[in-house]
């Protein structure tokens, strides 16, 4: 280590779509992010790694346009809105094509997530100026010359591979019930 930069491959349904060294650290325990080098594969996959908060932004226009409060919503509406709008559609792809991706430790090891994210700093500026956040002019400012993409993701408690094996194929496996 001493110095030395610490990269973790990325890998979608067993195929590398990229890499990061994870160099930025947060607040929050377990959490990394850092520049994204996507492969050939990861730049052709990335559209549907990538997009939650525009996704987030959609569905919100979605509910204000209809009237509807998410809180209020009961489990057909939600199914609906999921199943029905181009806004759901995308958000049951992109938590289809996230439950895919894996992630290897610099000693090539399978490492447990809770969560990962992918983003591009062009949606992002692109957002901004959108919803008028007062950021697009901080974010006008980034020159977009080198890497655009960023990877964040929250380790688990384990990083043992057969657990975290066992967790994706566990969440794979879920559907919803008709409690939820």
């Amino acid at each position: 280590m001493h110095g030395e930069a610490m990269t973790y491959t990325f890998w979608h349904s067993g195929v590398l779509i990229g890499d990061s060294e994870l160099d930025e650290t947060s607040d929050n325990p377990g959490q990394r992010a850092g520049m994204f080098h996507p492969t050939p594969y990861g730049l052709e996959i990335f559209p549907r790694l990538s997009g939650i908060l525009s996704v987030g932004h959609a569905l919100k226009m979605q509910l204000d346009a209809n009237g509807l409060s998410a809180e209020e919503m009961d489990r057909h509406q939600v199914i609906d809105l999921l199943e029905n709008t181009p806004a759901g559609e995308k958000l049951l792809d992109l938590g289809r094509t996230l439950s895919e991706v894996e992630m290897r430790g610099p000693d090539g090891k399978r490492l447990a997530f809770k969560s990962i994210g992918f983003s591009d700093l062009l949606e992002l500026k692109r957002l901004a100026r959108e919803l008028d956040t007062g950021l697009a002019d901080n974010l006008a400012e980034m020159e977009l010359d080198g890497p655009r993409y960023i990877v964040s993701a929250t380790f688990g408690d384990d990083s043992a591979s057969t657990e975290g094996e066992a967790n994706t194929r566990a969440f794979r496996r879920r559907r919803w019930s008709e409690d939820n």
